[in-house]
C-alpha cells in the first residue's frame, strides 16, 4: 500500500511539474533568462556576487566594508534599471514561492 501511495504521489509531482514547465510564466522565465545570459546585467550580477562574498571575507577578518557595501548597492540599483531583469526577478520569486507552497502541500499529506 505505502510503495502505491509514493507512486501515485510521484505520479502527481510529475504533473505538478509539466504544468508549471508548460506555464506562461515560466516560459517567460526561461526566456528572459536565455536573453540575459550574454549580457551587461550578466556582467553586473557576477559582480555582486563578487562583492558579496568580498564583504563577508572582509567581515570576517573585521575589516571595513563600508566600500564594498556602497559599490554593491550602487551595482544593485544599475541592475535594477534594466526592466529585462526586473520582469526576471518577480517572475523568479513567483515561481520559487510557487514551489515552496508546492514542497509544502506535499510535505503535509506525506506526513499525516
Amino acid at each position: 500500500m505505502e510503495k502505491k501511495n509514493k507512486e501515485e504521489i510521484l505520479k502527481k509531482v510529475d504533473e505538478l511539474l509539466s504544468l508549471i514547465k508548460n506555464s506562461n510564466e515560466y516560459k517567460r522565465y526561461i526566456e528572459l533568462k536565455s536573453i540575459m545570459e550574454n549580457s551587461e546585467i550578466i556582467v553586473i550580477v557576477n559582480k555582486i556576487k563578487q562583492l558579496q562574498k568580498d564583504i563577508i571575507k572582509n567581515e570576517f577578518k573585521k575589516k571595513d566594508t563600508s566600500i564594498l557595501e556602497e559599490e554593491m548597492s550602487n551595482l544593485k540599483c544599475e541592475l535594477e534599471s534594466y526592466p529585462i531583469y526586473k520582469e526576471y526577478s518577480y517572475l523568479q520569486e513567483d515561481l520559487n514561492n510557487d514551489f515552496q507552497n508546492i514542497k509544502k502541500i506535499i510535505e503535509n499529506s506525506i506526513n499525516y
